[in-house]
């Protein structure tokens, strides 16, 4: 008997004692979070995607009871910050506050993909969505935009900036240069605030652009808005024609940003940290917040619809990329 037990029993009850183990691990523990949260934006400070992960950041430590800190984490178009997440612990204590670029375009645009958008992170919550607007100085007298194609086919050099390459408004640069005809020289920025001062002083044609970073130009006369890039107009700017109405619907694109986590996350704590975050877009005052930047807040925050919505967004900016022949440059 005491052979049996030492040959057969005891290495049963090992590997048992192992699995249980094992199995415990992958469960999240019952007081998630145990230690701060680390949201990880693949950006500089004060830009966009930086002030929305910071209302989201401190709606969650109110309601997690653990701080949760903003990390920017800023480099090669977002790549950088980007993979920190990916390669993080799948536990619910590293969060990336993504977007269009970061989690569908980057991973088309660059050969090869610097990761799998989405073999690598869980979608948590849809924060909100926001189109571009394509602007041009208020000094070039450019009214619309079959005034300022009118000057490339004239025979005009025409040329765009765009905050960045691989960025949606570099893209909708490249779609409507190519849909036009008309050739046009993308000047790629490091933000939008540069391109945005060339772009008064006269030093590019156009481009497109976030609204929140637009409007206080809009504002104050310096630039004039000749596109929305949504398909529908948008409700903050009422009087802005949509691309798609203009005839080039190519161009069409709206940003948006969501809450990741890394693959293997568990669902509870995924679950978790959703409704968290969908309670804290049902406040007027969050809202507002957003609002205030002319982001959309989005109407579900459930991680199901948010994993259903990034798949399409991926296999669209996929095709987009392969369709019109865009590059990283």
């Amino acid at each position: 008997m005491r052979y049996l037990y030492r040959t057969y029993l005891l290495p049963a009850l090992s590997g048992l004692l192992a699995l249980s183990a094992s199995c415990a691990g992958a469960q999240p523990p019952g007081d998630y979070p145990v230690k701060p949260v680390v949201m990880v934006v693949a950006g500089p400070p004060a830009g966009g995607t930086d002030a929305i992960a910071r209302i989201a950041a401190s709606e969650l430590s109110q309601n997690l009871g653990q701080s949760v800190v903003v990390d920017n984490r800023a480099g090669a178009g977002g790549i950088i910050g980007t993979k920190v997440v990916a390669g993080a612990a799948p536990d619910g204590h590293t969060l990336l506050m993504g977007q269009v670029a970061t989690n569908a375009i980057v991973p088309a645009l660059i050969k090869p993909r610097p990761y799998d958008p989405l073999g690598d992170f869980v979608p948590v919550a849809l924060i909100g969505t926001a189109p571009d607007l394509l602007v041009v100085s208020a000094k070039s007298g450019i009214k619309t935009l079959d005034e300022l194609l009118a000057k490339g086919r004239a025979g005009a050099q025409l040329t765009y900036a765009s905050p960045g390459v691989g960025l949606p408004q570099h893209i909708a640069g490249f779609a409507l240069a190519k849909t036009a005809g008309i050739p046009m020289q993308h000047v790629p920025y490091r933000g939008s605030a540069p391109a945005i001062t060339d772009l008064i002083g006269g030093q590019v044609s156009m481009m497109f652009v976030t609204p929140g970073a637009a409007v206080p130009f809009l504002k104050s006369g310096q630039l004039k808005a000749l596109a929305v890039t949504s398909r529908e107009r948008s409700r903050f700017f009422p009087q802005v024609p949509t691309v798609v109405e203009l005839g080039y619907p190519s161009v069409e694109e709206t940003g948006w940003f969501g809450v990741f986590a890394p693959a293997g996350t568990p669902a509870p704590v995924v679950q978790k940290l959703s409704s968290h975050l969908g309670h804290a877009l049902g406040k007027p005052q969050i809202r507002e917040k957003l609002e205030a930047m002319y982001l959309e807040p989005s109407p579900d925050t459930s991680a199901s619809y948010f994993a259903g919505f990034v798949k399409s967004e991926v296999a669209k900016w996929a095709n987009v990329v392969q369709k019109l022949g865009v590059s990283a440059e």
